[in-house]
């Protein structure tokens, strides 16, 4: 990434328009907005659904997924279909190689690919941003909770006082939790899950890595970055 100012970048996109997510796939720049999906061609961005408010976007298995308001849907070029969930608001997706996981207003829920089935986890909380680490799905609900597997094919919450988590976010190798104190990394002493801090104070609503640092949004700092240790 370039030092230096930063830009507008907003030609294409309705006045009031909301960014939940960007998104990078393969050179392209995406946007998941209040006002639908958008890709950025030649410096503007071009609506590519009906405007349903959208969540995520992400590329698996060679097929487009766009996590809305109305559900999950498959497709591409502005012809979607519905693929799961209608009616209903999907958040975030992720996939493994036989499973895709979705974060929903009221929990999970999981596509089992081999045996073409799905299946619900119910939780007391809309789950808004997935990532896996090691044989841990983990995920953020939207009262500030972590969200995680428990190893015996069921999820719980797990609460740290004091504590608001905004998002969780994998980056090599690592699972990151963006809370309203600051950034920290999930680890486990013995059965227990527990936060390492790696930028206090600071809210962090998103993470990304550009070579070897750390690229961070914060609420009212802007983006900073840090370089953190791989070991």
């Amino acid at each position: 990434m370039p030092r230096g100012g930063w830009s507008p970048l907003s030609d294409g996109l309705p006045a009031g328009t909301v960014v939940n997510r960007l998104q990078q796939l393969e050179g392209t720049a995406y946007a998941c907005t209040s006002r639908g999906l958008y890709k950025l061609d030649a410096g503007k961005w071009v609506r590519q659904d009906d405007g349903r408010p959208c969540y995520q976007y992400k590329e698996e298995w060679k097929i487009a997924f766009a996590a809305t308001q109305a559900g999950l849907f498959f497709g591409s070029d502005g012809s979607w279909k519905e693929a799961a969930f209608p009616n209903a608001a999907v958040y975030d997706f992720l996939f493994s190689p036989q499973f895709l996981y979705a974060g929903l207003e009221r929990g999970i829920g999981l596509y089992d690919r081999l045996l073409d089935r799905w299946a619900s986890y119910p939780l007391p909380c809309a789950v808004t941003s997935l990532a896996a680490g090691g044989d841990t799905l983990y995920g953020s609900g939207d009262r500030g909770e972590l969200v995680a597997s428990d190893g015996r094919g069921g999820f719980g919450t797990v609460r740290f006082p004091g504590l608001f988590i905004y998002t969780v976010a994998s980056c090599r190798g690592r699972i990151y939790v963006c809370s309203d104190r600051g950034l920290f990394r999930i680890s486990r002493l013995a059965d227990r899950l527990t936060l390492q801090s790696v930028k206090p104070g600071v809210p962090v609503t998103d993470i990304d890595w550009c070579g070897p640092e750390l690229f961070m949004a914060t609420l009212s700092k802007g983006v900073q970055s840090i370089r953190v240790p791989f070991a």
